[in-house]
């Protein structure tokens, strides 16, 4: 697995919440502080730039078997049910509703 699309993963991994960076850190061979360090710098980067940290993984190389492409349809339902948790909970802080089509009221 290359490098990035490992980082990538154990970051999702950790998003999606049931295991600890002291657990992926075992898992995957890491120091835990190195794994907290990738969390953060994925938080931070994903409110500059939501969307580029995937596109980076998934544009690399061309996907070619049917289990890459799992594997991209896999982080990319994780991603969209991030992405969903955060809009609800940016809703439930700020009383509004993101999803809430904006335009002229129909009447």
């Amino acid at each position: 697995m290359d490098k990035l699309k490992e980082k990538h993963e154990i970051v999702l991994e950790y998003l999606a919440g049931g295991t600890s960076t002291r657990i992926l850190g075992v898992k995957y061979g890491y120091a835990h502080v190195t794994i907290a360090r990738w969390i953060m710098a994925y938080k931070k980067h994903s409110k500059k730039h939501p969307l580029a940290f995937s596109k980076k993984v998934l544009n690399q190389e061309e996907l070619t078997t049917v289990e890459e492409l799992q594997e991209a349809l896999r982080l990319s339902r994780i991603k969209v049910e991030l992405l969903e948790a955060m809009i609800d909970i940016s809703d439930e802080q700020f009383g509004t509703d993101i999803r809430k089509k904006a335009g002229p009221s129909q009447s």
